[in-house]
């Protein structure tokens, strides 16, 4: 790989990543186990998911300090609350409340590791090297992601939620000790800008929405789109546990990885042929037949 530093970023990434994925696919078969409530599941996705929403808020932050720090501290986090919720698990709370409010504190951080580790890429690697490092971290993210995503539902059902928390709790030790051996001479740090004229970038995003006409019919889709199809998130679980257990629910996470991986490449050389027009409209004609048919299915099959 490119160089030492940048492969100890991509190992602290990959495990990390792991680290995150381990936790949400336990945490969301556990509170099925604790309150047999599709609703409870679906508000755990909601803690899982939100935090994502919120990182246009945290990036002046990020830029006005140092970046290895920022990254150790919000892995050391992530361990702080998935110790936590070890022993929570172990003592038999049975509050969902308090589980869904941990994980969200966690996908908060986990999703504020990200624009942070981008933002180091560019002082790790020159600048002829940014396309490959990109792809590695590409590979180290959404590769790991898939694969445990996958793998947790398995783990499950060998050694228990609590079993598997415990090798969550191992995988962020790694990914701290690992971004700690991180040598960079950062650039010394500009001072604050004010804070109106934070929020004013902020709204530009907004406003180019807003005043656009087909920016705002797709924007609006988008969110229609991704509500709906973000509520299989819970139905997987309940098809997992329908089906016989949490081994079925990993099986199910690993046909959702191999179709996002055969999307992302095979698929996508084909569509990218045509116009954009037609690509949308393809891939979302195709989403919606396969869904269709997977609630035509469901009771036979």
């Amino acid at each position: 790989m490119i160089n030492a530093n940048f492969r100890k970023l991509v190992l602290g990434r990959a495990v990390g990543n792991a680290g995150d994925s381990i936790y949400m696919i336990a945490m969301n078969w556990f509170i099925l186990q604790l309150t047999n409530s599709a609703l409870w599941i679906g508000i755990m996705n909601v803690a899982i998911v939100l935090p994502g929403v919120l990182l246009f808020l945290f990036g002046d932050s990020i830029d006005r300090h140092s970046k290895r720090r920022l990254l150790v501290a919000v892995e050391f986090s992530q361990l702080v609350i998935v110790v936590m919720l070890i022993g929570l698990v172990a003592l038999h709370i049975k509050l969902p409340g308090i589980y869904v409010g941990l994980v969200f504190v966690a996908a908060l951080f986990g999703s504020l590791a990200y624009p942070i580790q981008d933002t180091l890429v560019p002082l790790l690697v020159e600048p002829d090297q940014l396309v490959q490092a990109q792809a590695d971290m590409s590979i180290a993210y959404k590769g790991t992601d898939y694969v445990f995503n996958a793998l947790s539902g398995f783990l499950i059902s060998l050694c228990s939620v609590l079993g598997v928390l415990i090798m969550d709790a191992a995988t962020f030790v790694v990914t701290v000790a690992t971004f700690r051996r991180i040598k960079l001479a950062e650039p010394r740090q500009q001072h604050t800008r004010e804070k109106s004229l934070y929020l004013n970038q902020i709204l530009v995003g907004f406003k180019i929405i807003s005043t656009d006409p087909l920016l705002r019919l797709l924007t609006f889709a988008s969110v229609v789109m991704h509500f709906f199809f973000g509520g299989l998130n819970t139905y997987v679980v309940l098809f997992g546990r329908h089906f016989g257990g949490s081994i079925y629910y990993g099986i199910l996470e690993s046909m959702s990885a191999v179709g996002i991986l055969l999307g992302m490449t095979v698929v996508y050389r084909q569509l990218k042929k045509l116009t954009v027009r037609q690509s949308y409209l393809i891939g979302n004609f195709g989403r919606a037949l396969f869904m269709i048919l997977t609630v035509v299915s469901y009771n036979q099959f």
